[in-house]
């Protein structure tokens, strides 16, 4: 979005295309089922003349309510549209998915709770005969762009500049969001809650990424490379491990029934389903810890998010089976987007690289922005280097000391490590069980996430064998971040 202006014009707006920003929120009901309806309805062409499609979120996150605090926490973002509709016109347009979802729009009391609330914060209108775009001013008085509250409300923001950058310039106030933001901070006189970025999940749960998540790994699997056998004998087997893991301080559990071990075949996807989805089942009927499926494929994943999961893992990225994008699209869950060259029979061949973390940032780079296109929008995306997958040893420990480039190249997606037990570790110690590599395994995670101090380095998960270890690092280290930031911020004051 560029930094000049244009005065509204309602008579032009047949000829020009328009990007709108949105402030999207809820606090009513499922709220991220509230939100995901809302843009779908936003996005339907009602009158087979005017088009409106969603083409980028922000992170979500949760905050406490501004202004009337006495009202459930609110799930808020926001979201960049093109559109044929005038400022007006998306206007009305707003007001009537907000009523279609059951908001009272012509309720006085202000800020209250709501099951939906859609708000205008910039418009820009494309440039005759170029592919450049000028913001919209609107002041009217029911509409005002860009919104007039904006620089007030740091939940608007911190959103905006996930789409447009911190360095975008406010058209009216002539000053950058980072500037607008960093203002709003120093002169904060209350103790509201910061906001903390969230995974949405499915039955209005979220996970809050304001501490390092640790996913235990559950293979039902009887050839995995670290515990192959050892949970795939019976369902009650599996799923009293899982719930072990749970009782370890788990915040995710990862049910897999494929091996993607180096030099793995494929397995038939009836065997997978076999194996997983009675896991799933049942350890959802006794616990409500959210799920993931690992797999690569996209009938798997639909089974298992039916059965009670509530993310998909899968090691391709979703280039495995083509149907696995768009079928997480219609899912509407958390995906996370591994980076793997060729297939787990084949991959090891491919582990040459003229500069690993380049290579693998700008893959990941280009795998979060076709999941974008196909509907897996980026508050829902999680991103994995794929330790182990494709990679050599040093390219390993080069993209382990290298995070901040990772989501410096992918926009400050949430990363998640996957080195658990690693062969690379093996190499490395001299041990060659797997189950003894667990004091190697937290050594890589707590390496790499100390020399990541890129201002979004708290937004991470781990994948691991040994729950109860790696946990308890995990705590000390979110510890010791958290201190640190407490001091930087002190010293600037």
């Amino acid at each position: 979005m560029t930094p000049s202006t244009q005065e509204d014009d309602h008579d032009s707006y047949t000829d020009f295309n328009h990007r709108v920003c949105l402030a999207v929120g809820s606090n009513l009901g499922n709220r991220f089922e509230n939100i995901h309806k809302a843009l779908q309805l936003l996005c339907i062409d009602d009158s087979h003349n005017t088009k409106t499609k969603l083409i980028q979120t922000s992170f979500l996150r949760e905050t406490a309510p501004m202004y009337l605090s006495e009202q459930p926490h609110f799930l808020n973002g926001a979201v960049m549209l093109e559109t044929s509709l005038s400022p007006r016109d998306m206007l009305q347009r707003i007001k009537s998915v907000e009523t279609r979802l059951g908001r009272n729009i012509n309720d006085t009391k202000r800020n209250g709770p709501r099951p939906v609330d859609l708000d205008i914060i910039l418009y820009e209108a494309k440039r005759r005969n170029s592919d450049d775009y000028a913001p919209v001013a609107v002041n009217e008085p029911d509409l005002v762009v860009p919104h007039a509250s904006m620089q007030e409300r740091e939940f608007v923001l911190e959103p905006l500049m996930d789409l447009v950058g911190g360095d975008f310039t406010h058209p009216v106030l002539n000053q950058t969001l980072e500037q607008l933001l960093a203002q709003l901070r120093n002169d904060k006189s209350d103790a509201t809650a910061a906001a903390v970025r969230v995974l949405a999940l499915p039955r209005n749960r979220v996970i809050h990424l304001n501490e390092t998540i640790v996913m235990g790994i559950l293979n039902v699997t009887p050839d995995s490379f670290s515990d192959g056998g050892r949970w795939s004998s019976s369902v009650e087997t599996a799923v009293q491990q899982a719930l072990q893991m749970e009782r370890d301080g788990a915040h995710v559990i990862d049910v897999g029934g494929e091996s993607t071990r180096p030099g793995a075949k494929e397995l038939d996807v009836n065997v997978e389903l076999q194996r997983t989805v009675p896991v799933i089942r049942q350890l959802r009927n006794v616990s409500d810890i959210p799920i993931s499926i690992d797999t690569r494929h996209a009938i798997v994943a639909k089974a298992a998010i039916d059965a009670g999961a509530d993310i998909v893992n899968d090691v391709s990225g979703g280039q495995f089976d083509k149907q696995m994008l768009s079928t997480v699209a219609k899912l509407a869950v958390p995906m996370v987007l591994m980076h793997m060259r060729g297939t787990p029979e084949t991959m090891q061949l491919l582990a040459q690289y003229e500069n690993v973390v380049k290579d693998v940032a700008d893959a990941m780079a280009e795998r979060s922005a076709a999941a974008e296109r196909a509907g897996v929008h980026r508050w829902t995306q999680v991103i994995d280097p794929g330790i182990g997958f494709a990679k050599g040893t040093k390219g390993n420990l080069q993209l382990l000391g290298n995070l901040k480039r990772l989501r410096s190249v992918t926009r400050n997606l949430p990363i998640m490590l996957g080195t658990s037990r690693k062969g690379f570790i093996g190499r490395l110690t001299g041990t060659d069980a797997a189950k003894d590599r667990d004091p190697g395994t937290i050594a890589t995670m707590v390496a790499a996430l100390c020399l990541d101090d890129s201002a979004d380095a708290g937004c991470n998960l781990v994948r691991v064998h040994n729950v109860s270890a790696c946990k308890q690092a995990m705590v000390v280290i979110d510890a010791i971040r958290m201190c640190r930031q407490d001091t930087n911020a002190e010293s600037e004051e």
